[in-house]
């Protein structure tokens, strides 16, 4: 183990010394403010020798006269035996640092590894707040984006630009202005001028309310008779009985799909149709059928525009990972729904930025067509919407979890 110590006038130059020096690995043994600055002793690289050449000088070195005293005594009481046989303490922990399976060295190992993640702790933390010292402003506004569900590298990108020297107010209305423009978003009613969409997404995330709303919206400004149901969900029981409620009530046909065939001969069928939407089965992500699902619109003569579903009720990992699997039918845009059961919404803000894939429509409760927007006159909403579930939060953003989601970022600055 390399253990080095640096005196500088303050942290921000002790730490990038100690990067420099030992590397991003280096780990924070301890820190003291002196009369001109700080020092901090650091360390980096675990060396199996050194702790053997330790232990080596740890070994009892006793006098001759105490040797020699020691083996008369354990021979009067016929204990003593050959040294070669029966090895003294220091010998066996020679021994069993030798041997990586025993148990002591584990644990040994176990607990440096704990001690680093608590040194790493500390230190993200006295970074945070030395951060928090010298920007207070930015950091307000990171808490805030955080509480709002934000993921850090979005967060990042969002306070890059805040200027320091504006207004604690109009900083954070100007990063919420910066939100709402980033967030990407059709320009038109996807469906408006017609075509064949499918509606694909997993399992509970409201796909077929979603085509009902769909045809009812189009229903409202063109004619019912213009619009035609189409499903390929094999899978679940009465799938097509709840498609077929809607289409009932809209007076709309439905009709059913089990292959790429059949699909290419139904859509052949309803050529003169304006606006054909398909209904297809929701997968998980590891869902081995999901690949035969999207290989059948795939393989469809016809052209078919996909329409994501994303649930917002959802964790932003949850949310990342159906965009990344349902991303092989390149969705032309995304229907971001239940709205109304969410608890936050910057995860969904996250994940649409990341991808880019742009926002079409707002669904925000059951009603058909009442509780689905056109995501363009909804964007100030959604973020409106985001604050209000951020002011209703129970648990505060503590520092401890901002210096854990942040430290890579804030120990970059010292670079």
């Amino acid at each position: 183990m390399q253990i080095k110590r640096f005196h500088e006038s303050d942290m921000r130059r002790a730490m990038r010394r100690v990067r420099k020096a030992l590397g991003p690995d280096a780990v924070i043994l301890e820190t003291e403010e002196t009369d001109t600055g700080v020092e901090i002793t650091a360390a980096v690289d675990y060396d199996h020798a050194a702790y053997q050449r330790e232990l080596e000088s740890r070994k009892p070195q006793m006098p001759a006269s105490d040797i020699e005293t020691t083996q008369d005594w354990l021979t009067e009481r016929g204990d003593a035996q050959d040294e070669a046989a029966q090895p003294t303490n220091w010998q066996f922990v020679e021994k069993s640092v030798d041997n990586p399976a025993n148990l002591e060295i584990i644990a040994l190992r176990e607990e440096m590894k704990s001690m680093r993640a608590l040194l790493e702790q500390q230190v993200s933390r006295l970074v945070w707040d030395d951060k928090a010292r010298r920007t207070p402003e930015v950091t307000r506004i990171m808490r805030n984006l955080t509480g709002l569900g934000v993921t850090p590298d979005v967060v990042t990108e969002l306070t890059g630009d805040i200027d320091a020297a504006a207004g604690i107010g109009d900083s954070w209305t100007s990063t919420l202005r910066s939100l709402v423009d980033r967030i990407p978003v059709c320009e038109n009613d996807v469906v408006t001028d017609g075509g064949i969409f499918a509606v694909i997404g997993p399992t509970g995330a409201g796909k077929t309310t979603s085509i009902a709303k769909l045809a009812a919206r189009y229903a409202l400004s063109n004619s019912a008779d213009d619009i035609a149901l189409v499903t390929t969900d094999t899978f679940r029981i009465g799938a097509r009985a709840q498609l077929q409620t809607f289409g009932e009530i809209l007076d709309t046909p439905v009709y059913q799909a089990n292959d790429a065939q059949s699909l290419s001969d139904t859509l052949t069928n309803l050529a003169h149709k304006e606006l054909i939407l398909i209904d297809t089965a929701g997968m998980g992500a590891h869902d081995l059928r999901l690949a035969r699902e999207m290989a059948m619109l795939g393989d469809a003569e016809q052209k078919i525009q996909a329409l994501l579903t994303l649930p917002a009720n959802l964790q932003t990992g949850a949310l990342q990972e159906i965009a990344d699997t349902f991303a092989v039918a390149n969705p032309v845009a995304c229907i971001l729904t239940k709205t109304d059961e969410a608890s936050t919404l910057g995860g969904i803000f996250s994940v649409l930025m990341r991808s880019g894939l742009p926002l079409a429509y707002i669904a925000n409760g059951q009603r058909v067509p009442d509780d689905f927007h056109l995501a363009k006159s909804r964007q100030s909403w959604l973020v409106k919407a985001a604050v209000e579930m951020m002011h209703k939060q129970e648990f505060p953003i503590t520092d401890e979890y901002l210096a854990q989601q942040f430290s890579e970022e804030a120990l970059n600055e010292y670079a």
